[in-house]
């Protein structure tokens, strides 16, 4: 595949899910030359028949991104009945990859820069490196937080389910498995760190979430020079105010998330110090060990955490 495509390089953001990568995406998305949309979850699969079959047999709402995406940009709203024109509209292009896929609503968005964030991505490898394929040019946000805040906030999210989801959240060290986030948080950052490792840094870029919630014109700033973008007042003004996308609402019925149901129910930006976390002591979701494991402290401190 050629390395030059006919729209701007897609800005991407990586991390694990409760690292603030709704928010953080959602400005970024609201940059007046950006363009971003809900988790598409394209790159489960090489292609868009498995992909839509998947999505009809999976319960809950994976596909809700994808189909508000479509609505809106080839139907021009979202609604039952937009939604349902952009079911049949996918169900033409099924034939397609899921690169080729992307890249027609990049081509769509074009001049403006796709955002695109897809926490499904980042659980498995072979998901990132099909996104590597579909945009070789993409610049790469890598999103990180604190694991003690990151976990404990997926605890609070999740309980411990017993579920797929669940299964890649428990320490199989142990007889039975002991559910633990942060066996999920490395592993999440170890394949992001992979799957860049042969990206040019040009296209790479690493931040700690919680420094964007604390100061956000500084780092918006800094992230959208990267990616190539405007840093003006006007630019900044409407990062702070990711309410006002289109996609920062509760869908209609048919499709009423792709991206994370809290955030869709506030929206709105509130400037915010993080509370202090501590990489030492016990952890709440654990007593049987003393705290983190060793390549998670280690892992931790080489992303600037004390």
């Amino acid at each position: 595949m050629s390395t030059e495509l006919d729209f701007p390089p897609p800005l991407v953001v990586l991390s694990p899910p409760r690292s603030f990568s709704s928010l953080t995406s959602a400005m970024l998305g609201a940059h007046p030359q950006s363009a971003g949309l809900p988790e598409l979850q394209l790159f489960m699969t090489d292609h868009m028949d498995p992909l839509l079959k998947f999505f009809a047999l999976s319960p809950g709402n994976l596909q809700d991104g994808l189909l508000r995406s479509v609505a809106q940009l080839y139907f021009g709203e979202q609604t039952d009945a937009t939604v349902d024109q952009a079911k049949g509209w996918l169900a033409e292009r099924r034939h397609l990859s899921t690169a080729a896929m992307f890249q027609l609503l990049a081509r769509k968005v074009a001049p403006q820069v796709l955002v695109e964030k897809s926490i499904a991505t980042v659980w498995r490898p072979g998901f990132l490196r099909r996104l590597r394929r579909a945009a070789p040019h993409a610049r790469y946000l890598h999103l990180l937080r604190h694991p003690r805040g990151q976990c404990s906030s997926l605890v609070n999210m999740i309980g411990h389910r017993e579920d797929s989801v669940a299964a890649d959240l428990k320490d199989h060290s142990t007889d039975p498995p002991t559910f633990d986030p942060q066996i999920a948080w490395l592993q999440i950052h170890q394949n992001i760190l992979r799957a860049l490792s042969d990206v040019p840094a040009e296209q790479v870029m690493r931040v700690r979430g919680e420094d964007v919630l604390a100061d956000p014109e500084r780092h918006l700033a800094e992230i959208v020079r990267w990616a190539g973008m405007r840093d003006d007042a006007e630019a900044l003004d409407a990062m702070l105010h990711p309410e006002r996308s289109i996609f920062a609402r509760i869908g209609p019925p048919s499709a009423p998330y792709g991206s994370d149901p809290k955030f869709l129910e506030n929206p709105v930006f509130r400037p915010q110090q993080s509370k202090p976390q501590t990489l030492d002591g016990p952890l709440p979701w654990r007593d049987d060990l003393p705290g983190f494991v060793p390549e998670v402290l280690e892992q931790a401190r080489a992303f600037g955490y004390r």
